[in-house]
């Protein structure tokens, strides 16, 4: 940016021989005051963009997971479209394969959970009087007409707030219908994107100037090419992760193991925070079923897990693609997660690893035109 300069006549100063009072401002404040104009104006532009986002939270949400998704399957696409398989039929076959993966996943867990529903409650009574024996037992030394008496107005609470508690399952049933419209409206976005063989990308750049189209396009590739690689370590991290815990589970005699390793598998997907919920979630369980001894070695074992394939694999299969820092990745996290919750979360890391390649690429595709320029100059 070119910082105005006070003119001729106001360096020699005004016709009564005053000092211009903008000379009285140094240099470097000028600078740092024009920097500071321009990233108000960034910040106010970012507002009112993620404001206008949030305002259609519902496509925002149902198209950047339909992207994602997307970036997940279109390897598999050019895989068939290259052996001879036409792009329609390619498309449709890996959508449909995809999402009949995914219902046969979501019925198999839905199946654990309900024939595994008797031991749990079983188990939880169980922990419940086992934390009834420890009340009066334990430290505490509270006696049973104490216990008692809480217990009973822990149920006296719920029934005099039995109408909130409804007020809330209307309010979920409402949301169940939105999340229920988000996921017909991606579905149908992913499959006309993965149907789509760069038209709506090509029309997309040429809503900038001609002049601007080459780095747009080249910002664009390097854009896809990230987002493909961090789905694909992602979700085999996922993957590795939650198969890794698998057999552990199975020694320590957990219940319930295939919906943990699906719990795992799905909070693998937010980095850092996820697999911590999910952790602390397989140690409460494995607490309640099996005792501290178990959940304990539950905790060891996730915390070498998510370590080994953290730091030995990821990298290998991430390469330079996405190149984050940890401490960068924690702090991504947290403010999406500020910004838009558990979606903020799980867009954040590929969001800054998409911006940081696009910036570089735009950077080399703008050096290399203006060497072609200044050679053709010459």
């Amino acid at each position: 940016m070119t910082v105005p300069e006070p003119s001729a006549s106001a360096t020699a100063g005004t016709d009564d021989g005053s000092r211009d009072p903008r000379l009285e401002v140094p240099f470097g404040v000028r600078v740092a005051a024009w920097w500071s104009v321009c990233f108000v104006a960034i910040v106010l532009g970012l507002v009112v963009l993620i404001r206008l986002l949030n305002s259609i939270s519902l496509v925002t949400v149902t198209m950047a997971v339909a992207v994602m998704i997307t970036a997940l399957l279109e390897p598999l696409v050019r895989l068939l479209v290259r052996a001879g398989v036409p792009r329609a039929l390619a498309g449709v076959g890996v959508f449909v394969l995809g999402i009949a993966g995914l219902a046969v996943a979501v019925w198999f867990v839905v199946s654990q959970v309900t024939d595994s529903a008797g031991d749990i409650q079983t188990q939880l009574n169980q922990a419940a009087d086992d934390i009834r024996n420890w009340l009066i037992t334990g430290p505490l030394h509270l006696s049973a007409h104490d216990v008692d008496e809480y217990t009973t107005d822990l149920g006296d609470t719920i029934s005099s707030h039995r109408s909130t508690i409804v007020n809330g399952f209307l309010q979920t049933a409402t949301s169940a219908v939105g999340v229920l419209s988000g996921a017909v409206l991606c579905l149908f976005a992913t499959l006309f994107l993965v149907l789509d063989d760069g038209r709506i990308w090509r029309w997309f750049v040429r809503i900038f100037p001609v002049h601007a189209r080459a780095h747009a396009n080249e910002g664009g590739v390097a854009a896809w090419r990230t987002l493909t690689v961090y789905m694909r370590s992602l979700v085999l991290l996922a993957a590795l992760n939650s198969l890794a815990m698998v057999p552990v589970m199975m020694i320590a005699g957990m219940p319930l193991v295939v919906p943990m390793a699906v719990l795992l598998f799905l909070g693998s997907l937010v980095p850092l925070i996820g697999v911590l919920v999910a952790g602390v979630v397989v140690c409460l369980i494995a607490l309640v079923a099996s005792g501290l001894t178990t959940a304990i070695v539950m905790a060891v074992a996730l915390i070498l897990v998510v370590q080994l394939f953290g730091n030995l694999v990821n990298p290998i299969i991430l390469g330079k693609a996405v190149d984050i820092h940890p401490l960068a990745i924690l702090v991504c996290v947290t403010g999406g997660t500020i910004l838009a919750g558990i979606f903020g979360a799980f867009v954040a890391v590929p969001l800054v690893a998409v911006i940081n390649n696009v910036v570089h690429a735009v950077r080399r595709q703008h050096r290399s035109s203006t060497g072609v320029v200044r050679e053709q100059e010459a």
